[in-house]
């Protein structure tokens, strides 16, 4: 039996559909919101089990992906976030430079060169360093759909808009289809209502409202590209904010000082105490000045 453990925003959408082009989905397909990261603890695999992850955090999943090669179970792991220790029985195919996603990972390893890994360069805000702009809005809209408090908040299943991507071959196609329609709809009337939030204290703060999750990891990568940054947006949740964060480098490493991760040029901090924010912005401040 085959596992895949995926994230559910368009670098792992768009790793997943290389993928089944070349050797198919079938199997468990364990994914979520873009936030839902410790998927592995949603897998119940047998020895003889293979299990693929694409686009998780390795760091994050630590604990349950050694319990799990330990029982003799074959992993094989593509990322571009913080990865922790190494653990030596995974087949890790982990590169975290700034200028990679997960997606040409995995076209690295397939041997074979795809236009969703340029889609998912741009659904990672690393829209400089794709060779085809005409991708910019697909790679948006995948990504847009996988952020959200829940499954509820979102347009599609991850898994649903997946395989939709992965029946329609190319990204030529899937443009042309209802769903990508239903998207830049959804969108539109998301982004619309962020214009007017402004930059306060040296972060912009959302409410709590289901068109905020949704467009939050968007509106960040937009925002990064007018400025180095760090750049914070933060999402009231009552006792915490919801950090979303974008700069040029070091940005994983700054969230996990307060609880978070990500990779170089993006990262999270899921419950923030508000009593912390003031040592966040110190941090933050002390980066833009640098």
């Amino acid at each position: 039996m085959r596992w895949f453990a995926y994230n559910g925003d368009a670098d792992g959408i768009c790793s997943m559909v290389q993928w089944g082009l070349v050797h198919g989905v079938d199997g468990n397909r364990i994914t979520g919101v873009k936030r839902d990261i410790e998927l592995l603890n949603r897998i119940e695999p047998s020895p003889d089990d293979e299990v693929i992850v694409m686009d998780i955090s390795l760091a994050r999943n630590h604990s349950m992906a050694q319990k799990i090669a330990q029982d003799g179970v074959t992993i094989t792991w593509f990322d571009h976030h913080l990865a922790g220790e190494k653990i030596e029985s995974i087949s890790a195919h982990i590169d975290t430079s700034d200028n990679v996603c997960t997606a040409r990972i995995v076209e690295q390893y397939l041997g074979v060169e795809s236009n969703w890994a340029q889609v998912a360069l741009h659904g990672d805000g690393l829209s400089k360093h794709s060779s085809n702009p005409g991708y910019r809005e697909l790679g948006e809209l995948l990504n847009y759909n996988g952020y959200g408090a829940d499954l509820t908040d979102l347009h599609f299943h991850p898994d649903e808009l997946m395989m939709k991507c992965l029946e329609s071959k190319t990204p030529e196609d899937f443009m042309l289809s209802s769903a990508f329609t239903k998207l830049k709809k959804g969108f539109a009337s998301d982004i619309s209502n962020a214009d007017n939030i402004v930059e306060k204290d040296g972060f912009f703060l959302l409410p709590n409202e289901a068109w905020a999750r949704r467009v939050v990891g968007v509106m960040a990568h937009r925002i990064n590209e007018k400025g180095s940054g760090p750049h914070v947006i933060a999402i009231d949740k009552g006792d915490t904010f919801q950090i979303s964060m974008r700069g040029q480098s070091g940005i994983g490493e700054l969230c996990a000082m307060f609880g978070g991760g990500g990779r170089a040029t993006a990262g999270g901090i899921d419950n923030l105490p508000k009593a912390e924010i003031t040592a966040l912005m110190n941090e933050v401040n002390s980066r833009r000045s640098a």
